[in-house]
């Protein structure tokens, strides 16, 4: 769980100790953490502060890293384990009160870098542009915000009855335009350009309205598709509704009818033995999406080549924001295509020179765009065209590399590359090129 304040993490991380302690899963007593919590057999614990004096075998406790309490002294001290297996250490009393807290919640700064499976992030009306940035990226399969619609910095004050009341797309929608920073015009032009244009930012945000602005739309067919109240409610609650969504928009993206296919992929067979229905639904969706769409890719309803487009949007102001996003990505990929061109960098060498007929440049460019996109997204440096196959870390990445791959290919074919121009490129590449990817 991730929140904007201080004040939000600590509430949530005793909801969450609350919970487990009524489930058993942890015990009820233990010592006093950082931040005033409490901390005792079963928890969740991070540290704060790094101590080459407290050893774990071959590492030693670092700030960030995540244990597992496995014992607590009356005087203060506890006993923990690496949440993922590994070395133990005792951490003195002192320590434990200073620099360790509750692992269940994290602010929004402290999130920045990490990576879960499944984020859930709560956002009020002061989160800015910045924090929602990491609360909606944090998660490899899900990211879920929690939208506070009912906001008040003075609760005691508060007129609860004459209060417009307002929607969560309409919080969302003041947090894009909360500035964070108090910066100097230059630097703010600066930024704007490395980071608020930037694909990873711009994808995250465009994804994140285009889940809030489909949502009624696929709840709704979730309803129509034939499944018990149950089935529902155990999909809505899912770590893989988030993803099944998701293929919703895949699917649209590359023509297909969702809204008459899914009633059939859910009564084709029976669901009764599904562990997460809304998995199994998902391997379902994309499986489907795969047979009934083929190999070639190019008629596909993709920004900038990569990113699936939001479809049957009917909210006027979400359509606006996402069409916004959409021309800047696409403006964000041509132009990192031409500036690669422009400075001859070695990856756009390796993909051929540009072609010196005007249709079969321009084609040539829109290729470029769509690896420059993903370079740009994935923070990809060096000669290498797409990097190492074993630094992807999601599914998300695995699919836009695909991609990606795909246009490469397609460029060194369209630039009239001779065999020794493509004996320079990478195997994998090759491997396409030869495949004879479609035009």
């Amino acid at each position: 769980m991730i929140a904007g304040d201080l004040a939000t993490v600590s509430e949530l991380n005793a909801r969450a100790r609350s919970d487990r302690v009524a489930e058993g899963a942890v015990a009820d007593v233990g010592v006093e953490v950082a931040g005033g919590g409490t901390a005792g057999v079963g928890d969740l614990v991070v540290t704060r502060q790094n101590d080459r004096r407290l050893c774990t075998g071959q590492g030693w406790v670092r700030n960030g890293d995540r244990w597992t309490v496995t014992a607590t002294d009356q005087d203060g001290a506890m006993a923990v384990q690496r949440a993922k297996g590994g070395g133990t250490v005792v951490l003195p009393a002192a320590y434990v009160a200073e620099h360790v807290e509750l692992a269940y919640a994290s602010s929004a700064h402290r999130a920045q870098g990490r990576t879960v499976d499944t984020a859930h992030a709560f956002v009020t009306s002061t989160t800015t542009r910045e924090a929602l940035y990491v609360l909606a990226t944090r998660g490899r399969e899900s990211n879920r915000l929690y939208v506070d619609t009912h906001y008040d910095p003075d609760p005691q004050t508060a007129h609860d009855q004459a209060t417009e009341a307002v929607t969560a797309k309409e919080v969302l929608a003041g947090v894009l335009r909360n500035e964070g920073a108090d910066v100097a015009a230059h630097d703010m032009i600066r930024r704007e350009q490395s980071e608020a244009e930037g694909m990873e930012r711009l994808s995250a945000e465009y994804l994140t309205l285009a889940a809030m602005a489909q949502s009624e739309r696929w709840d709704s067919l979730l309803v129509r598709s034939g499944l018990s109240e149950g089935d529902l409610g155990a999909a809505r609650t899912s770590a893989a509704h988030g993803p099944l969504l998701a293929a919703f928009r895949e699917a649209e993206a590359r023509g297909l009818d969702v809204e008459d296919a899914f009633p059939r992929l859910v009564a084709g067979r029976s669901l009764a033995d599904a562990a997460d229905l809304a998995a199994v639904l998902h391997g379902r969706v994309e499986r489907w999406t795969q047979a009934a769409s083929g190999r070639n890719r190019r008629a596909d309803n993709l920004i900038a080549g990569l990113i699936p487009r939001a479809q049957g949007v009917s909210d006027p102001e979400m359509a606006q924001a996402l069409a916004e996003r959409d021309q800047a990505m696409e403006a964000r990929a041509r132009t990192l295509a031409e500036q690669a061109v422009g400075t001859v960098d070695s990856w756009a060498q390796s993909l051929g020179a540009p072609p010196t007929g005007a249709a079969r440049h321009e084609l040539w460019m829109r290729e470029l765009s769509t690896v420059a996109a993903y370079r740009d997204h994935w923070q990809i440096t060096g000669q290498s065209v797409l990097g190492k196959r074993d630094d992807v870390s999601s599914l998300e990445q695995t699919d836009q590399r695909q991609r990606a791959q795909a246009a490469a290919a397609r460029a060194v074919t369209i630039s009239g590359a001779n065999a020794e121009q493509q004996n320079r490129i990478s195997p994998e590449l090759a491997v396409e090129v030869r495949r004879g990817v479609e035009l």
